[in-house]
């Protein structure tokens, strides 16, 4: 009897043990998956905290140069950067060029930039300057550092005048103020961290490509440059800025 009742005894241990395994073995997974998720919103958050850091650099860097009056009559002058996006033959086109971190200025001009816009059938035309300005993820030199983390694409491109009135005094004629010849141009910089994407070198890279950084005026339904990238769940961050172009001050 008292053998019979130790054996009853000792399952019931048994049984007990194993109901207490599989707890603290649940506990574990939830607490693991816990952690990954945590981690899965920390990379998130410091991914997108950066990406938005080297974007704010480029406008950052752009308008410290511009206060130096000689380097933005480069600008307007030449193949400088602004003087091709002004040009009334470029309407519609945007400069693209990659900034690379071993080049000493990636303002520089339409000589290390490429060329993309909309052909009127609603293919991309990308070949016009050749395709060495945008940035490709195999080319180590594209990358803001040896890390191979980010890189970041910049397209300038005319923006809208149509709100001119803007700058008019009151009493001004609407008419009579455009003659003042007042220019903008709208700067995209979109940042990326490629490898942080399951998709293949050649799709990303198409991405940067094959589209443009706006909605073109005429087609009103081409996918842009981001629209590309969120498909291919590529991390991004794309910023715009528009500059009103102001009058180079002429030397004494």
């Amino acid at each position: 009897m008292n053998e019979i009742k130790m054996k009853s005894q000792v399952g019931a241990v048994l049984i007990v043990v194993l109901v207490m395994l599989v707890l603290v073995t649940l506990a574990g997974t939830w607490a693991i998956r816990g952690s990954i998720t945590s981690l899965k919103i920390a990379t998130n958050a410091q991914a997108q905290a950066l990406l938005k850091q080297t974007s704010d650099s480029v406008f950052f860097t752009l308008e410290n140069q511009t206060d130096d009056e000689v380097v933005f009559t480069n600008m307007r002058i030449g193949q400088g950067m602004l003087n091709y996006a002004l040009r009334p033959e470029n309407k519609g086109k945007e400069l693209v060029f990659c900034i690379r971190g071993n080049v000493s200025n990636n303002f520089s001009g339409s000589g290390i930039a490429s060329v993309s816009y909309w052909n009127d059938n609603g293919t991309i035309n990308n070949t016009e300057e050749g395709k060495n300005g945008f940035c490709q993820i195999n080319r180590q030199m594209d990358f803001l550092s040896g890390r191979n983390a980010v890189m970041t694409q910049v397209s300038v491109r005319p923006a809208s005048n149509d709100r001119d009135w803007e700058h008019m005094m009151e009493g001004d004629d609407k008419e009579s103020s455009k003659s003042t010849g007042i220019q903008k141009v709208a700067i995209t910089a979109t940042s990326i961290l490629p490898n942080l994407s399951d998709h293949s070198t050649s799709e990303i890279n198409g991405c940067l490509t094959n589209f443009t950084s706006f909605v073109d005026e005429a087609l009103k339904t081409n996918k842009t440059v981001t629209d590309c990238l969120s498909e291919k769940n590529v991390p991004y961050s794309t910023q715009q800025m528009e500059y009103t172009i102001k009058t180079v001050r002429a030397s004494s």
